[in-house]
């Protein structure tokens, strides 16, 4: 027989007959299902370009794109390139540090 310790009550309990007094309060509300993640457009900010107050995040780039301003830190990074590996090469070298500790 299989038991766990219990954080409720503090005792032991069998996993296959768990009392019901011991179980987490489900709250209604909430649901065991995930939920997707929402990025809300809403923002309270000044501008460091102009000086007003914005409400929208849209509304804020497209009054820096109008002034030429760049906006920097929300890039996303480049994936790095790895050089393709020359197997030929490889084997020229490979050979050729051979030979060199044979001679």
């Amino acid at each position: 027989m299989r038991e766990r310790y219990c954080r409720v009550c503090g005792g032991w309990h069998a996993l296959d007959n768990w009392p019901l007094n011991c179980m987490p309060v489900q709250n209604p509300a909430q649901s065991d299902l995930p939920a997707p993640h929402f990025v809300s457009d809403s923002i309270d900010i000044q501008s460091m370009h102009d000086g007003r107050h914005y409400t929208s995040k849209a509304k804020l780039r497209s009054a820096y794109r109008a002034a030429g301003v760049v906006e920097i830190g929300n890039e996303k990074p480049q994936p790095i390139e790895r050089p393709k590996t020359d197997r030929n090469e490889i084997r020229k070298e490979l050979r050729r540090v051979h030979a060199e500790y044979n001679a």
